[in-house]
């Protein structure tokens, strides 16, 4: 599998939502105090991009119909069937790099 650098930690609020394109896919970078979690930006509902929703705690809430995620593990709270597609990340020297296949 091949690493990718997505972002630099200092460009991530420590608690926020930053959308990024790496190697052509839309991804949502969370990071939540020192934890950094890589999303596809779309929601299991309906597609609809994660990047315009909030982040409420440890809960990733889409801007459309109120899908709400465990935005460290992308599994899903409301509905629990729900799941985002996630990717391996690794911070090294203070760059978010992320594993895509």
């Amino acid at each position: 599998m091949t690493r990718f650098r997505a972002a630099t930690l200092a460009e991530l609020p420590a608690s926020g939502l930053v959308p990024r394109l790496v190697a052509g896919r839309k991804l949502l970078l969370v990071r939540i105090g020192d934890s950094v979690s890589a999303y596809e930006d779309r929601c299991a509902h309906l597609g609809l991009p994660l990047s315009g929703g909030r982040l409420e705690g440890n809960s990733l809430f889409c801007p459309a119909h109120e899908w709400e995620y465990d935005a460290r593990t992308g599994r899903g709270l409301n509905p629990l069937s729900a799941c985002l597609k996630s990717f391996p990340v690794t911070i090294d020297r203070e760059e978010i790099l992320v594993e895509l296949g």
